[in-house]
C-alpha cells in the first residue's frame, strides 16, 4: 500500500513509500481510509517540532470503512464507517486511562506520530477507541467531513468540559482558520455570545464565521476593544486562543476580565516570547485543552447529528496521495482551512 512516512529529521526526511497492508491485533480493526485531513501537528511532527518514533506512517484525523477485524471488537463490523481517538494505545490501566483520559497516559502512543498513522491507504487501529459514523452519513459526500471530526472534538473538549460556559457570557475567539471557527460554533451551542477576532486579511473566512453564527467579527485590535468592551465593561468572561501564535495569546491577555478563563487551544509547537506576568495580572484562569478525551466522542457526534455543528465549508482541499507535498504546502501557507489527502484518486478534485 501507499503511505506517507516520516522516516528521518527535517522536511526532507518524509516520502510517500510502499508498505505491507497492516494486519489487525486482537481487539483490532482494519480500515480503508476514504479521506485523511493534514493537520497543523502533522506539520510540527515533519519539522521535528513534535516527539516521532522513526519510521512511521504520518497523519491522525481521517475518516474510514472497516474491512478486516480480529478478535473481540464490541460490536463492530465489516463496513462500517469509523474515525478513531488518536492516542489509542495507552497502558489502559492507570487512573487516568480508568477516566478514559488515554491522550495524558504516560505511556500513550498516538496514531500518526508513535504508531502508524491515517496518510496512508490502510491502518488498523483498536476497536475501543473507534466510533462510528451517525446513519445519516448515507453518501461519500456525507461521510467526507468527518474527516473533520477530530480536530473539531479538541475543540469540544475544551468548551464543554474543560471550563464552565454561562449562556451570555462573552467569549471572544482569536483566529478565525478551522480551529477558531470550530471553537465559535462550539460556543454558541452552550449559549455564548461570541465575538471572532482575525486581521485585515481574515475578512472572508470572518464573513464564513458570521454566517455560521458568530454575534460579531472583528479584523482589528481597535475594533476587538471597542466590541468587548460595549458588550462586557469589564472585558470577556473567556478567551479562546485557536492560533498557538504568541501575538494572539497576548490579544487575548488585553481583552480578559480579571478572574476570567483563557481556553488555549492552538499549540505553539516550540519555546515562545511571552510576558506570563500578563496572566498573574488579572488573576486569569488558564486552562490548556489538549486532544480529546474518551467522553469527548459522543458529545461531538451528538452535536453534529443534531446539526449544531457545520463542518462541510472547511474541506476546502481534495487531493490523492500523491499530491501530499502540494496539500502540506497549503496547509503550512494558510492557503486551506483543511486539506484532505484521499488515497482512492477517484474521489479527489
Amino acid at each position: 500500500m501507499k503511505a506517507l512516512v516520516k522516516f528521518a529529521r527535517g522536511p526532507e526526511g518524509v516520502a510517500l513509500r510502499e508498505l505491507p497492508e497492516p494486519v489487525p491485533a486482537e481487539g483490532e480493526l482494519k480500515v480503508k481510509v476514504l479521506a485523511a485531513s493534514v493537520c497543523g501537528s502533522d506539520i510540527h511532527a515533519v519539522n521535528d517540532e513534535r516527539v516521532t518514533v522513526m519510521p512511521v506512517v504520518l497523519g491522525h484525523e481521517y475518516v474510514g470503512q472497516v474491512v478486516e477485524t480480529r478478535g473481540d471488537v464490541q460490536d463492530f463490523q465489516i463496513g462500517d464507517w469509523v474515525m478513531t481517538l488518536p492516542a489509542c494505545y495507552s497502558c489502559g490501566t492507570c487512573s487516568l486511562c480508568r477516566q478514559g483520559l488515554v491522550t495524558l497516559c504516560r505511556d500513550r502512543r498516538s496514531i500518526g506520530f508513535h504508531v502508524n498513522g491515517t496518510i496512508a491507504e490502510y491502518l488498523t487501529v483498536p476497536a475501543r477507541y473507534s466510533f462510528r459514523l451517525p446513519p445519516e452519513a448515507r453518501t461519500l459526500e456525507d461521510r467526507l467531513p468527518y474527516a473533520l471530526t477530530e480536530p473539531l472534538a479538541c475543540v469540544v473538549r475544551g468548551v464543554y468540559e474543560k471550563i464552565q460556559v454561562k449562556p451570555g457570557d462573552t467569549v471572544m475567539v482569536s483566529g478565525p482558520g478551522v480551529m477558531g471557527q470550530f471553537a465559535s460554533q462550539v460556543f454558541k451551542t452552550r449559549g455564548a455570545y461570541v465575538i471572532l477576532s482575525g486581521l485585515p486579511q481574515d475578512r472572508e473566512k470572518l464573513a464564513l464565521a458570521k454566517s455560521l453564527g458568530a454575534d460579531e467579527i472583528v479584523d482589528s485590535p481597535q475594533a476587538l476593544t471597542e466590541a468587548v468592551y460595549s458588550r462586557s465593561p469589564m472585558g470577556a468572561d473567556i478567551t479562546c486562543d485557536a492560533t498557538g501564535v504568541p501575538a494572539s495569546l497576548e490579544t487575548c491577555m488585553k481583552a480578559i476580565r480579571p478572574l476570567g478563563i483563557h481556553l488555549q487551544l492552538g499549540m505553539f509547537g516550540g519555546a515562545v516570547p511571552f510576558r506570563p506576568d500578563s496572566i498573574f495580572d488579572r488573576e486569569v484562569t488558564y486552562v490548556p485543552s489538549n486532544s480529546t478525551a474518551v467522553t469527548t466522542w459522543p458529545i461531538t457526534l451528538d452535536l453534529l447529528a443534531r446539526k449544531q455543528v457545520t463542518m462541510s465549508p472547511f474541506l476546502s482541499m481534495r487531493l490523492p496521495l500523491e499530491e501530499w507535498r502540494t496539500a502540506f504546502d497549503a496547509v503550512i501557507h494558510k492557503q486551506v482551512y483543511k486539506a484532505l489527502l484521499l488515497p482512492d484518486n477517484h474521489f479527489s478534485s
